[in-house]
């Protein structure tokens, strides 16, 4: 899921913000409404959503 943060890459120290579960939530839910099933074999299942302010 794309959140608009910046990916935390190892071993660079970088300052990250998590990403807070509500937005996890709702990245799950908005993924689960637009076809994905988690179980389900095949390509990986692009979701942009932006994050909350």
């Amino acid at each position: 899921m794309e959140t608009g943060r910046p990916a935390v890459m190892e071993p660079d120290p970088v300052q990250a913000e998590l990403v807070p579960p509500r937005e996890v939530v709702a990245g799950i839910r908005a993924a689960r409404s637009s076809g994905w099933t988690p179980c389900s074999d095949g390509s990986p299942f692009e979701l942009r959503h932006a994050a909350a302010s």
